[in-house]
């Protein structure tokens, strides 16, 4: 089989799927299945987790987000799974260097972008935040530090979009810092990593990581345009479902 077209096929079917994941609109589901309404019909227009719980409330909002998250994480773990324990793998070890990461991280990209613009709902989703939670935090013990600028500016500004656009820079200067000082010491950065255990074969941030974070945050940002256009002009509002 032609190694070309096996990375190719691979590096295709890794974003696709992790699309089709990502695009499954959790809100949008709750609100029809057990409220009868479509959360994109009220508040900021989107199916995410903070609208979600803004039209629904509190607990319906986390439990959105969570699946968010969750949904973005699946096809990470399962293409990481595939790729790296299968007979496929030795496809993949080319041109100096493993592949695996490059495709295995797609996969979290498609499903940012299948979260922000779902073909099963018209293309109208949400702002790439739980899936940008989910990658860093269900992947990472260091994710809690995402977790820490987020939570910390959400209880003093109560602005989410705030919350979302500074953590996610921490988390993103983070992954830059880690893949610089592994390029520069060789440090093993997969002792942060939630499957550090297995070595040489576990999950791993570094380039591809870093890469993809950056993607998906300059999509985080360009999401909340209008929302930093509210924050500049002092006008953007307050959330109260959560205390």
């Amino acid at each position: 089989m032609n190694i070309y077209v096996v990375n190719i096929v691979t590096a295709f079917a890794c974003f696709l799927v992790g699309y089709f994941f990502g695009a499954i609109p959790n809100g949008v589901l709750i609100g029809k299945i057990f409220f009868h309404k479509d959360p994109r019909d009220y508040g900021s227009g989107n199916s995410g987790g903070t609208n979600t719980g803004r039209v629904f409330g509190k607990k319906v909002g986390f439990i959105c987000i969570a699946l968010d998250m969750i949904k973005a994480i699946i096809p990470v773990y399962a293409a990481w799974a595939i790729l790296t324990f299968t007979s496929l793998h030795g496809y993949y070890n080319q041109w100096g260097q493993d592949l695996t990461p490059l495709y295995y991280w797609l996969s979290g990209l498609g499903a940012a972008i299948g979260h922000c613009w779902p073909i099963y709902v018209h293309f109208k989703g949400g702002k790439a935040v739980a899936c940008y939670m989910g990658l860093c935090t269900l992947t990472s013990w260091l994710g809690f530090l995402f977790g820490f600028f987020y939570l910390g500016t959400l209880a003093m500004k109560k602005m989410v979009s705030l919350a979302s656009i500074i953590g996610g820079f921490f988390e993103l200067a983070l992954a830059w810092t880690l893949y610089f000082v592994n390029l520069a010491t060789g440090f093993d950065i997969t002792f942060f990593m939630l499957t550090f255990a297995l070595k040489g074969q576990s999950l791993t941030w570094g380039l591809w990581y870093a890469i993809v974070m950056t993607i998906i945050y300059v999509i985080l940002v360009v999401r909340h345009h209008a929302n930093i256009q509210r924050l500049k002009a002092g006008k953007e509002s307050k959330i109260t479902w959560i205390k």
